[in-house]
């Protein structure tokens, strides 16, 4: 460390004093502790917020399930429930106790286990762009959206041909005739 010299102290003191006095003019009097309160916290006015605070993650059950939002990790996802509606995600922090049907296990290294997807999930169960009915696709980037009637009627159709096909035992004549 390089000695100070008597000069660079003298710009030191004169900064700190000029400091000092301006700090103690009177346009930073409030600035002084107030006097006669002994405890900050008894006397504080508004303290509801600490309310809202404290219950923002309360729940009223919570339940496990796997989180496979078309990907490959099928994580272990807690799910917490208030009011009947889902609040929040988080993972499990438990890879290393469940196995696969061979017996296989993870190391705890794999913790914490959970991508954004399933941290947007009760985004997307209640966010104003899910799908609130089923879709159809009607040609090339155009979707039928008629609702749960015609939708559930094309859906039915398709379901016949198709086990027609693969079951072709089965005879299907009366309920073909319905949907032609």
């Amino acid at each position: 460390m390089d000695p100070i010299t008597r000069r660079e102290f003298l710009k030191r003191a004169g900064l700190g004093g000029a400091a000092a006095a301006f700090l103690s003019s009177t346009a930073y009097s409030f600035l002084k502790p107030i006097v006669g309160i002994d405890n900050p916290l008894e006397y504080y006015p508004a303290r509801d917020w600490e309310k809202v605070y404290r219950d923002q993650y309360r729940y009223d059950s919570s339940f496990t399930f796997v989180c496979s939002p078309n990907d490959t990790h099928a994580c272990r996802v807690r799910a917490f429930v208030r009011n009947g509606i889902l609040i929040r995600t988080e993972q499990n922090y438990d890879v290393q106790r469940y196995g696969d049907l061979y017996g296989n296990k993870a190391s705890p290294n794999w913790n914490p286990r959970m991508c954004p997807k399933g941290y947007t999930l009760a985004q997307r169960m209640y966010g104003p762009n899910r799908l609130k009915n089923p879709v159809v696709r009607k040609g090339w980037r155009e979707w039928a959206r008629d609702g749960f009637p015609s939708t559930t009627l094309i859906l039915n159709a398709a379901f016949l041909i198709s086990s027609n096909r693969l079951i072709p035992k089965t005879n299907f004549s009366s309920a073909r005739r319905v949907f032609r």
